[in-house]
């Protein structure tokens, strides 16, 4: 009798651990982080008010999910990101509410991968965008932002909103001309080496919502939350901002893949595909160095060039210098080639000397010749091809 107890125990014990450990998988796939060998997340953030459901569409489509499943984002993961914005009255600025955004992505290990991208609703755009200046190291792997109806200079309705909700968040976003948070912002973003290089990428909201939904119920009539002025400033004009026929709610609740807003998003990730570091060693040799009797051959600063190709961003991280197809350079009679520097677009400078052979009774016994070979160790990135279909 003791030993049944005793095992009916045991297999109880078991099946909680499991449990447990069954939860905690869960978790970890929910954050996209089950597949961590993958080099690029997609993190999605909410606006103003919102939450992990604010990317589910009426038909039950979720966002995330439909990106999750999608083999043209194989090499992502896929996270979730959520921040505290009560309905009403909150009490942190845009500046506390990034800082929690970023703890929160480092607690989902969104750092450790090699590249992060960014889909951001309202407000979610200007919190990303603070809490990449604020973490500069962070910044440098972020690759590309799209934003979706995120009011860079502002929104009238959050202006009004104001008067009646004490959120400091509606002030961040109000488009009143004492507004120095977005001016500031915007201002710090394009100063900072960080930040400039980060693609923004935009996309607007067509439609007006009405006044029973979200920001609307602030007015007694329907409008539009984010103006195509707004919600474009300061974005990439390679690639033209897209209408989304949809209001400021709905601009992120894509009814399936087909739709214009997961399809911009598809647009730019192809576009800017996930780069893969490589390096690789290339080498260019002057030939014709010569030195005859009594004479020297040097130079303190021999420039070679490599050519680099931009598409690819290479650029040369170090190079190495050596005289090879030697004739009558004899020990003791030359200056190893040294490389001093390398410039970033790809050109070193080297120093070497050396020296003919003396003459013998008054005869010249030959000249000494020889090659210079310079080896370029040179860091490029090259673009990982995913499935387009």
């Amino acid at each position: 009798m003791y030993r049944s107890r005793f095992n009916g125990s045991k297999m109880k014990l078991l099946l909680v651990v499991f449990l447990l450990l069954q939860h905690r998988a869960l978790s970890f796939a929910q954050v996209g982080i089950s597949a961590g060998s993958r080099p690029r997340v997609i993190v999605f953030v909410h606006g103003l008010h919102g939450s992990r459901e604010s990317w589910r569409a009426s038909n039950g489509a979720y966002w995330p999910d439909l990106v999750r499943t999608d083999p043209r984002f194989s090499y992502s993961d896929v996270d979730v990101a959520e921040y505290p914005t009560p309905a009403s009255n909150g009490k942190m600025s845009s500046v506390k509410l990034a800082e929690i955004l970023w703890n929160r992505l480092k607690q989902d290990h969104i750092w450790d991968h090699r590249e992060v991208v960014f889909i951001a609703h309202s407000l979610g755009g200007i919190l990303v965008e603070e809490m990449l200046l604020r973490h500069p190291d962070d910044a440098a792997k972020v690759r590309f932002i799209v934003s979706y109806g995120t009011p860079h200079e502002g929104s009238m309705v959050a202006r009004i909103a104001s008067i009646y909700d004490k959120d400091p968040l509606l002030n961040d976003l109000s488009d009143a001309s004492d507004n120095t948070f977005l001016s500031q912002l915007e201002r710090s973003w394009r100063e900072h080496d960080s930040t400039n290089g980060i693609h923004r990428f935009c996309a607007y909201e067509s439609e007006d919502t009405m006044p029973e939904d979200g920001f609307g119920r602030y007015l007694k009539t329907h409008t539009r939350v984010v103006g195509y002025f707004s919600a474009t400033y300061g974005c990439d004009v390679t690639t033209p901002p897209q209408e989304i026929h949809a209001d400021h709610l709905h601009i992120v609740k894509p009814l399936d893949r087909s739709a214009s807003a997961y399809d911009f998003f598809r647009r730019v990730y192809r576009d800017n595909p996930v780069l893969e570091p490589q390096v690789v060693l290339r080498d260019n040799v002057i030939t014709g160095l010569a030195a005859h009797c009594d004479q020297a051959n040097v130079n303190t600063d021999l420039q070679v060039p490599i050519g680099l190709d931009s598409g690819l961003h290479e650029r040369v991280t170090t190079a190495t210098a050596a005289f090879v197809d030697t004739v009558d350079l004899r020990d003791g009679n030359s200056n190893l080639p040294i490389v001093t520097k390398v410039d970033p677009d790809g050109v070193a400078h080297i120093s070497y000397g050396f020296r003919g052979p003396t003459k013998k009774l008054l005869v010249c016994l030959g000249t000494a010749r020889a090659s210079l070979k310079v080896e370029f160790s040179i860091q490029r990135q090259v673009p990982m091809v995913e499935p387009q279909n």
